[in-house]
């Protein structure tokens, strides 16, 4: 018997077929999608949501001490609030903002029978995980975002990209209920020099929006993958990188079976981690660092790029505008708080919950 992230029903066929096993396990391919196996014996491959890896259904409990839950799937842990059938009481709803949250709000509420616009200002839907999608071995990220296009889709969602939402355009609708999904703006702490020409987010970089120079500078004020995934990123394109933390160490919410892999990999390329320091000055040609404990400082010079992995801002304008001015207005996701794709998809079941009353 052989197991171990085969994610996928044609892996588990190949495994077999080339006499590698007699049986094969597929633990959390079963979580992203319980009808996994009926959806392939019934030729329905492309309805079957794909596990993306990111461990959450492991890692909540042993890092974070939450409940248990998935990812993508954000039924799993919620089994005993029985079948999703249909609402009692159909109504229009209008989604803005098509990152993951919008995307799994949207198609809840449809399943439910509710009838559903989703605007997007992008051109693409997917928000910060499509742009996330750029990093390497983040291609599960892609092939989820797909899934959630065809699934829109077969629900007949109506979707509008490239819709830049503003109050007056959502209240012209006559939607009864609108759900604000707007993400989040990049952060940029306070730091002196933090505007330079030479200071790039992490989402320019992953984008390929920007040019970034040969020694690069990461500032990390984030407890999760992003600075490790743009390091990543940008050591396997020959850049030498090196990594600010003012923690003890990286990526603190991040348990061992996903940490492992990624620090195997920047260890092989030569980036350099420096802990318990605060980035605070940024000039064209050096960079000032300061102890969190002593508050000793240091310079660190012949750095061409500085590119900031520092989370993001809530953007909650668009709801704040409506929500004096319609009877039921609703913020979820990064608009709500910026968080993981784990947080978007729960708080989209919890809020599809509360519209089916």
């Amino acid at each position: 018997m052989h197991t171990g992230r085969i994610n996928t029903i044609d892996a588990a066929e190949r495994v077999l077929a080339d006499g590698h096993a007699d049986m094969v396990g597929m633990a959390r391919a079963h979580i992203a999608d319980g009808e996994i196996l009926s959806k392939a014996r019934e030729g329905r491959t492309d309805e079957i949501r794909p596990c993306i890896g990111g461990n959450d259904c492991i890692s909540r409990r042993y890092v974070e001490g939450l409940p248990f839950g998935c990812a993508v799937n954000p039924h799993a842990a919620k089994e005993l609030d029985g079948p999703w059938g249909p609402v009692a009481r159909p109504r229009r709803l209008m989604v803005v903002g098509g990152g993951p949250a919008g995307m799994e709000l949207a198609a809840l509420a449809a399943e439910g029978g509710h009838a559903v616009d989703l605007w997007e200002a992008a051109d693409e839907l997917g928000g910060q995980l499509r742009v996330a999608a750029a990093a390497p071995s983040y291609d599960q990220y892609s092939r989820y975002l797909d899934w959630q296009e065809r699934r829109l889709e077969r629900l007949e969602v109506k979707i509008r990209l490239g819709e830049c939402a503003d109050a007056d355009a959502v209240i012209t609708t006559g939607t009864d209920v609108v759900a604000v999904a707007t993400g989040a703006t990049p952060h940029r702490p306070l730091i002196k020099g933090i505007h330079g020409e030479n200071v790039f987010d992490i989402r320019e970089v992953l984008r390929g929006d920007v040019s970034v120079g040969q020694r690069v500078l990461v500032v990390a004020q984030d407890d999760h993958l992003p600075p490790l995934s743009v390091t990543d990123f940008l050591s396997e394109r020959g850049h030498d990188v090196t990594m600010v933390y003012a923690t003890t160490g990286p990526g603190q919410l991040l348990g061992r079976y996903i940490l492992g892999g990624i620090l195997g990999r920047l260890h092989s390329r030569g980036v350099v981690f420096r802990f318990m320091e605060e980035v605070t000055e940024i000039a064209p040609d050096r960079v000032r660092v300061a102890n969190v404990y002593s508050r000793c400082e240091e310079e660190l010079t012949g750095f061409d790029s500085v590119v900031l992995a520092c989370g993001g801002d809530a953007d909650a304008e668009l709801y704040d505008q409506l929500r004096t001015r319609m009877p039921e207005v609703h913020l979820l996701g990064d608009a709500f708080a910026p968080r993981r794709l784990v947080s978007a998809t729960r708080q989209a079941y919890e809020l599809a919950k509360v519209l089916r009353a």
